[in-house]
């Protein structure tokens, strides 16, 4: 065994050869168990889900280049692409890996995420590609055949349950903690922290994802986060697993009490969390406030309290939201707070004036509008303005956010084909998204002229 490896190493070719070989030789045997009945269609997508992550494992120690792995997952991910789009194939090869009865695309996110982390941890400590393949692997495979077996508790709008969750978190703790006490040279409580901390920020990533996303978020979010910790001291660590906690109490506290569906709630909590975490406390604040102060915006109905609000809804509050924070991010312009809650007012606004059209249909749109407007103005702009600590130029953002946010509801009205009877589909989440994002960019230009005018 000892003369394999320096082989493999030496011969990049002849290790391409053999990888192809051991994932040829898995996918033909979980086929005949497939084909026998032995293993149901969930359990056979798991086997070759958790086998072809323990192949992946060997990557980091065989290929000494990036091409190699990029030819291997490029030519898997084609194979199943053809096994799941091609129907004669499909019929043919495809109980292994498409036979269960819902939508997804993770077998083909599988090997992608496998290219890029690849790409990402390249040159660098193995470790770093190895843990997030190991939960990956292991806790989310766990986390799909407890929910599917165990899962009483589910996920409203979302295939997922509780009890799934719980056992990502568990696994996903061992798939962390063990290769750091044996790998790194950090301290034992540090490597405790690290396993508690990213086993519970990355459920709440598997937990948010939908269609085999996870496939693609926990690798990739799994890499950023724990190359983060590795860094930190425990002190640190430990007010992030403060956090994360609290955001996880939050959810289960609030789950019965929003609109928002279970998948859409977990998700807003790590954007949330991502936003801390970069950013630090105050921005957390614009999101938790149109969180609480959404159902203020009009009297609550069992109608208008529905949990209807899926991920999209979800994504289309943070997208223009995530540009200024990886921009403030990236300048350590902590300035850009202001669009980046300016967005989230914008956001409000629009919610309100679809609540209040729906809710008062024989009122006239207008005062609906101002209603919205100063609403949101009021409950998100001055808890800016009170964290910021803006001192004598604290009315600039304040006056510069009226019209940004009247002119971005005024277009989001104009956009809608029936505002009164507002669609929760795809082309209202990206006209909301792409309307706030023009208005705190408004909203910020204006600020900005101001702050020169005044010097």
């Amino acid at each position: 065994m000892s003369g394999i490896l320096p082989l493999l190493l030496g011969h990049q070719w002849l290790a391409i050869a053999a990888s192809l070989a051991a994932f040829m030789l898995l996918f033909a045997v979980v086929q005949l168990l497939a084909r026998s009945g032995v293993v149901g269609p969930e359990g056979t997508r798991k086997m070759v889900h958790a086998g072809s992550g323990v192949l992946t494992l060997a990557f980091p120690f065989i290929f000494h280049d990036v091409w190699p792995v990029l030819l291997l997952t490029l030519s898997s991910a084609s194979v199943l692409a053809l096994v799941k789009f091609v129907p004669a194939l499909r019929r043919s090869m495809g109980r292994a890996v498409s036979g269960v009865n819902r939508t997804t695309l993770g077998e083909i996110y599988f090997p992608v995420s496998v290219a890029w982390l690849f790409w990402l941890t390249h040159g660098q400590d193995p470790l770093l590609f190895v843990v997030p393949i190991l939960m990956l692997t292991f806790a989310d495979a766990t986390c799909a055949l407890v929910g599917l077996r165990y899962g009483l508790t589910k996920y409203e709008g979302a295939s997922k349950s509780l009890e799934g969750s719980i056992a990502f978190i568990a696994v996903a703790f061992l798939c962390v903690h063990v290769p750091i006490l044996l790998w790194e040279p950090v301290g034992r409580l540090e490597a405790l922290l690290i396993a508690a901390t990213l086993a519970l920020v990355v459920m709440l990533l598997e937990g948010s994802a939908w269609r085999g996303l996870d496939n693609l978020f926990i690798p990739l979010g799994g890499y950023f986060l724990l190359r983060v910790y590795l860094t930190l001291d425990a002190g640190q660590l430990a007010a992030r697993l403060a956090v994360t906690t609290a955001l996880v109490v939050f959810i289960l506290a609030e789950r019965k009490r929003t609109t928002l569906e279970d998948d859409s709630l977990v998700a807003g909590a790590f954007l949330s969390y991502l936003a801390w975490a970069l950013m630090g406390w105050r921005w957390i604040v614009p999101p938790f406030v149109i969180f609480i102060a959404y159902k203020w915006l009009s009297p609550v109905t069992a109608d208008n309290s529905r949990r209807m609000h899926g991920v999209p809804a979800v994504l289309s509050v943070w997208a223009p939201a995530i540009g200024w924070l990886v921009l403030a991010h990236g300048l350590a312009d902590r300035s850009l707070l202001f669009p980046y809650t300016l967005a989230f007012a914008a956001h409000l606004a629009m919610f309100g004036i679809s609540r209040l059209a729906y809710q008062y249909s024989s009122r006239p749109l207008t005062p609906l509008v101002g209603r919205a407007v100063v609403v949101s103005w009021a409950f998100v702009l001055v808890p800016y303005v009170v964290t910021a600590g803006l001192g004598a130029g604290a009315w600039l953002p304040l006056v510069a956010a009226i019209p940004a946010v009247l002119a971005g509801t005024l277009v989001f009205v104009a956009t809608q084909p029936d505002i009164r009877h507002a669609r929760q589909d795809p082309r209202r989440w990206v006209v909301q998204s792409a309307t706030a994002t023009l208005a705190s960019v408004a909203g910020w230009a204006a600020w900005t002229a101001m702050m020169k005018v005044i010097g």
